[in-house]
């Protein structure tokens, strides 16, 4: 198919959006392709035995499962080689940004995180998929997740994975402080989880923990509970949103954790899972993904529901990556080839049993709902996580200006963390936003 042009209107933001992302150091530039020099439509596709080479730009994260991904897929298809650039979470959306941006010809596949997948779309940044996958996909992946990839009526994205979000928590700390183990099947709210990691708080020990300690992802749970709408319907207003009275009660919870009550540590997300195994953190929120590395650490650990506030909503943080096709690529039908492989095909399979990722494909959540070997610690957290999917899960905040809006929603949770007033930071942030937001207005509707 014929690659349709960028929205025009974006040129004139682009370049400074360009500008401000170089700022961020130690992005990845990736490298070069292999051109294919059989083909005749600058798509990838081959009339020969030349190597057609796509490069990939991953979240560094899954290295283990996606190298593996790539080995059965190159010896499926010898003829197409997959370069990974594999970038760690702070700098892969601003490395992907940088490239895209500038049309660059040395991206072919990419991660897109499922609140970028409108953002992506309006910029033009992103090939759609239906005529270069299969006709049935969609009918392979949950209809929730098909919904987020798609943009007015096109698939602009294949779903990749889900999660969800367990507590876990160190047995031995409870058993020293004498505190019976959270019931495995009754969720806890969020004031009775207070209230436990005050009592575990020592001086070598914080009672309790986020994983992503001040990233919307998760955090937007507090406010979810709470049933805080945190943009407009459009997407494009977040005063009397982000910082409406029910968003401000949700993060001055947060912010006492750590300032009043002083049960979290003011550490950075790179630390947290290292902090709970080791022995430094009590009770933990974090995905279902990180079961096995807190497993092989050798913790003693137990799982229990995510919290919700007392009488108010069960939301629980959901999220996924997905895997686009620049609209810039030379090798569109090889990239194509490749993510049908990882979303539909054996790639996907393999990614469930080496990443420990909740899947999106019907066929592998319903052998997670009949395979026994969910039914036992700790395989049954892919379980919980699987149930939570279907049944608390809240999505992000659906914006075209999801980068800017999420990029101020995280410095104030951090200004947050660090003792600043929530409704000041809030209202700070939202100043912003809305500032940034503008740029978008009449052109999402396009």
């Amino acid at each position: 198919m014929i690659p349709k042009q960028p929205v025009k209107r974006f040129a004139a933001w682009c370049a400074p959006m360009l500008a401000a992302a170089v700022l961020f150091t130690g992005c990845s530039q990736g490298a070069g392709t292999s051109a294919d020099s059989s083909s005749s439509n600058g798509q990838g596709s081959s009339t020969s035995s030349a190597t057609t080479e796509i490069s990939f730009e991953a979240y560094s994260n899954y290295e283990k499962p996606l190298t593996k991904v790539v080995e059965a897929f190159e010896q499926q298809n010898p003829n197409i080689k997959v370069k990974m650039n594999l970038v760690p979470i702070d700098q892969l959306t601003e490395t992907i940004e940088i490239k895209l941006s500038s049309k660059a010809e040395d991206l072919d596949v990419l991660f897109v995180d499922t609140p970028l997948v409108m953002n992506y779309s309006v910029k033009g940044y992103l090939e759609p998929l239906d005529s270069l996958i299969p006709a049935d996909a969609k009918a392979k992946w949950t209809k929730s997740a098909v919904d987020t990839v798609s943009y007015k009526g096109e698939l602009m994205a294949a779903p990749m994975n889900s999660s969800s979000q367990v507590l876990y928590y160190n047995k031995d700390i409870f058993k020293k402080k004498g505190i019976p183990f959270p019931d495995a099947d009754k969720r806890m709210t969020w004031e009775e989880v207070r209230d436990l990691a005050k009592q575990l708080t020592s001086d070598n020990v914080y009672g309790f923990s986020f994983e992503q300690v001040d990233k919307a992802y998760q955090l937007l749970a507090l406010s979810d509970s709470l049933s805080a709408k945190m943009l407009s319907d459009d997407g494009l207003v977040s005063s009397g949103y982000s910082n409406s009275p029910e968003a401000v009660k949700a993060f001055q919870f947060y912010a006492d954790l750590f300032n009043k009550d002083k049960v979290s540590p003011k550490i950075k997300k790179e630390e947290s899972i290292d902090y709970f195994t080791s022995g430094k953190v009590a009770m933990f929120v974090s995905t279902n993904q990180n079961m096995p590395k807190i497993r092989d650490s050798g913790l003693n650990f137990g799982v229990t529901l995510h919290p919700y506030f007392a009488g108010q909503k069960v939301a629980t943080p959901t999220g996924a990556w997905n895997v686009g096709i620049s609209k810039y690529s030379e090798h569109k039908e090889a990239s194509a080839k490749f993510i049908k492989f990882l979303t539909l095909g054996e790639g996907a399979k393999i990614l469930f049993k080496e990443g420990g990722t909740l899947p999106p494909q019907i066929d592998l959540l319903n052998s997670i709902d009949t395979d026994p070997k969910y039914e036992q610690f700790p395989d049954n957290v892919i379980r919980i996580a699987a149930k939570e999917s279907r049944e608390t899960a809240v999505p992000r905040p659906k914006t075209p200006g999801y980068l800017e809006w999420e990029k101020n929603m995280n410095k104030a949770f951090e200004d947050m963390k660090n003792g600043a007033d929530p409704q000041k930071a809030l209202d700070d942030a939202v100043h912003v936003i809305d500032n940034l937001l503008k740029k978008y207005k009449g052109v999402a509707a396009n």
